[in-house]
Protein backbone atom coordinates (compact mmCIF):
# COMPACT_ATOMS: atom_id res chain seq x y z
CA UNK A 1 0.00 0.00 0.00
CA UNK A 2 1.39 3.42 -1.02
CA UNK A 3 1.86 5.86 1.84
CA UNK A 4 -0.61 8.11 0.30
CA UNK A 5 -3.34 5.23 0.52
CA UNK A 6 -2.38 4.55 3.67
CA UNK A 7 -2.78 8.64 4.83
CA UNK A 8 -6.45 8.44 2.91
CA UNK A 9 -7.43 5.60 4.69
CA UNK A 10 -7.18 6.84 8.15
CA UNK A 11 -8.32 10.72 7.07
CA UNK A 12 -4.99 12.17 7.84
CA UNK A 13 -4.89 15.91 6.33
CA UNK A 14 -2.13 15.60 3.80
CA UNK A 15 -0.79 17.15 0.47
CA UNK A 16 2.38 16.38 -1.58
CA UNK A 17 4.40 19.59 -2.63
CA UNK A 18 7.33 19.10 -4.77
CA UNK A 19 7.30 15.83 -4.07
CA UNK A 20 7.12 15.56 -0.27
CA UNK A 21 4.42 15.01 1.97
CA UNK A 22 3.17 17.18 4.28
CA UNK A 23 0.82 16.44 7.03
CA UNK A 24 -1.51 19.37 8.16
CA UNK A 25 -3.68 19.31 11.59
CA UNK A 26 -7.01 18.99 11.84
CA UNK A 27 -8.75 22.25 10.94
CA UNK A 28 -10.69 23.82 13.91
CA UNK A 29 -13.63 25.27 13.97
CA UNK A 30 -12.42 29.16 13.15
CA UNK A 31 -10.84 27.59 10.23
CA UNK A 32 -13.74 25.57 9.20
CA UNK A 33 -16.18 28.63 8.69
CA UNK A 34 -13.99 30.54 7.33
CA UNK A 35 -13.50 27.37 4.41
CA UNK A 36 -16.78 27.17 4.43
CA UNK A 37 -18.22 30.38 4.01
CA UNK A 38 -16.07 30.90 0.64
CA UNK A 39 -17.01 27.47 -1.11
CA UNK A 40 -20.45 28.23 -0.50
CA UNK A 41 -20.22 31.97 -1.76
CA UNK A 42 -19.21 30.09 -4.61
CA UNK A 43 -21.32 27.86 -5.24
CA UNK A 44 -24.30 30.59 -4.32
CA UNK A 45 -22.94 31.83 -7.64
CA UNK A 46 -22.70 28.64 -9.85
CA UNK A 47 -19.70 27.96 -9.17
CA UNK A 48 -18.00 24.85 -8.48
CA UNK A 49 -15.99 25.06 -5.48
CA UNK A 50 -14.26 22.17 -3.69
CA UNK A 51 -13.10 21.96 0.25
CA UNK A 52 -9.97 20.12 1.16
CA UNK A 53 -10.32 18.11 -1.99
CA UNK A 54 -7.11 16.90 -4.00
CA UNK A 55 -6.30 18.72 -6.91
CA UNK A 56 -3.63 17.86 -9.53
CA UNK A 57 -2.19 19.48 -12.28
CA UNK A 58 -1.55 18.10 -15.95
CA UNK A 59 2.02 16.61 -16.29
CA UNK A 60 2.46 16.76 -12.35
CA UNK A 61 3.28 14.13 -9.43
CA UNK A 62 1.62 16.82 -6.72
CA UNK A 63 -1.43 16.50 -5.44
CA UNK A 64 -3.00 19.65 -3.59
CA UNK A 65 -5.36 20.21 -1.16
CA UNK A 66 -6.11 23.80 -1.33
CA UNK A 67 -8.50 25.13 1.35
CA UNK A 68 -11.27 25.86 -1.06
CA UNK A 69 -10.81 25.43 -5.01
CA UNK A 70 -13.00 27.82 -7.59
CA UNK A 71 -12.78 26.24 -10.50
CA UNK A 72 -14.45 27.88 -14.02
CA UNK A 73 -18.01 27.40 -14.32
CA UNK A 74 -18.43 24.83 -16.73
CA UNK A 75 -16.09 22.34 -14.67
CA UNK A 76 -17.87 19.00 -13.80
CA UNK A 77 -16.16 17.91 -9.92
CA UNK A 78 -15.66 14.27 -9.56
CA UNK A 79 -17.28 12.78 -6.44
CA UNK A 80 -14.05 11.34 -5.52
CA UNK A 81 -9.68 11.66 -6.75
CA UNK A 82 -8.43 14.69 -8.20
CA UNK A 83 -9.84 17.10 -9.30
CA UNK A 84 -8.93 19.53 -12.56
CA UNK A 85 -6.33 21.76 -11.46
CA UNK A 86 -6.48 23.45 -15.01
CA UNK A 87 -9.35 24.76 -14.05
CA UNK A 88 -8.76 26.38 -10.80
CA UNK A 89 -9.62 30.28 -11.06
CA UNK A 90 -8.99 30.73 -7.44
CA UNK A 91 -7.13 28.58 -4.80
CA UNK A 92 -7.72 29.65 -0.87
CA UNK A 93 -5.71 28.77 1.94
CA UNK A 94 -6.92 29.74 5.77
CA UNK A 95 -3.18 30.35 7.36
CA UNK A 96 -2.76 28.81 11.11
CA UNK A 97 0.85 29.43 12.48
CA UNK A 98 1.20 25.45 11.32
CA UNK A 99 1.14 25.81 8.14
CA UNK A 100 2.26 29.88 7.74
CA UNK A 101 5.64 28.50 5.69
CA UNK A 102 3.83 26.28 3.22
CA UNK A 103 1.09 28.70 2.59
CA UNK A 104 2.37 31.94 2.11
CA UNK A 105 5.85 31.21 0.53
CA UNK A 106 5.59 27.64 -1.11
CA UNK A 107 2.09 27.00 -2.16
CA UNK A 108 2.18 30.49 -3.53
CA UNK A 109 5.07 29.97 -5.70
CA UNK A 110 3.52 26.46 -6.88
CA UNK A 111 0.18 27.61 -7.87
CA UNK A 112 1.86 30.79 -9.69
CA UNK A 113 4.11 28.43 -11.54
CA UNK A 114 1.16 26.61 -12.92
CA UNK A 115 -1.30 29.16 -13.68
CA UNK A 116 -3.71 29.02 -11.27
CA UNK A 117 -5.28 33.18 -11.79
CA UNK A 118 -5.67 34.02 -8.18
CA UNK A 119 -4.50 32.85 -4.83
CA UNK A 120 -5.89 34.03 -1.85
CA UNK A 121 -4.46 33.81 1.89
CA UNK A 122 -6.72 34.20 5.42
CA UNK A 123 -4.91 35.23 8.00
CA UNK A 124 -6.93 32.51 10.52
CA UNK A 125 -5.61 35.38 12.71
CA UNK A 126 -8.96 37.06 11.85
CA UNK A 127 -7.03 40.79 10.56
CA UNK A 128 -5.41 40.35 7.25
CA UNK A 129 -6.10 38.78 3.58
CA UNK A 130 -4.09 38.85 1.07
CA UNK A 131 -4.90 38.23 -2.52
CA UNK A 132 -1.63 37.37 -5.20
CA UNK A 133 -3.07 37.56 -8.62
CA UNK A 134 -1.83 37.70 -12.78
CA UNK A 135 0.75 34.74 -12.58
CA UNK A 136 4.17 35.03 -14.13
CA UNK A 137 6.95 32.36 -13.61
CA UNK A 138 7.57 31.30 -10.25
CA UNK A 139 5.10 34.70 -8.47
CA UNK A 140 2.30 36.38 -8.96
CA UNK A 141 2.53 40.22 -10.08
CA UNK A 142 -0.42 41.70 -8.43
CA UNK A 143 -1.25 41.76 -4.44
CA UNK A 144 -4.11 43.28 -2.98
CA UNK A 145 -4.24 43.29 0.76
CA UNK A 146 -6.93 44.23 2.75
CA UNK A 147 -8.62 43.81 6.52
CA UNK A 148 -11.07 40.49 7.42
CA UNK A 149 -14.65 42.40 7.23
CA UNK A 150 -13.91 43.57 3.54
CA UNK A 151 -14.58 42.14 0.32
CA UNK A 152 -12.27 40.50 -2.04
CA UNK A 153 -11.70 41.82 -5.28
CA UNK A 154 -10.74 38.39 -7.16
CA UNK A 155 -9.73 39.46 -11.23
CA UNK A 156 -10.47 35.73 -12.15
CA UNK A 157 -14.17 36.18 -11.02
CA UNK A 158 -17.34 37.39 -11.58
CA UNK A 159 -18.07 38.82 -8.25
CA UNK A 160 -16.04 39.96 -5.07
CA UNK A 161 -14.98 37.62 -2.25
CA UNK A 162 -16.74 38.23 1.12
CA UNK A 163 -14.91 38.29 4.40
CA UNK A 164 -16.20 38.58 8.09
CA UNK A 165 -14.30 39.66 11.05
CA UNK A 166 -13.35 36.78 13.57
CA UNK A 167 -16.86 37.47 15.84
CA UNK A 168 -19.03 37.38 12.77
CA UNK A 169 -17.55 33.80 12.02
CA UNK A 170 -17.73 32.68 15.23
CA UNK A 171 -21.20 34.14 16.43
CA UNK A 172 -23.15 34.23 12.84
Amino acid sequence: MKTTELLDAHEVRYEVLTGAIVIAPPADQLHQEIQLDILMQARRVGYPATMDASVSFPGGEDEFRPDVAVYDEHTVLPRAGNRPGERVLLAVEVVSPSSRLHDEVAKRELYARLGVPAYLVVQQTGDLWTLHHTPAGAGYTRLIEGPMGDFVPVPSLPWAVRTWTLDRYMNG
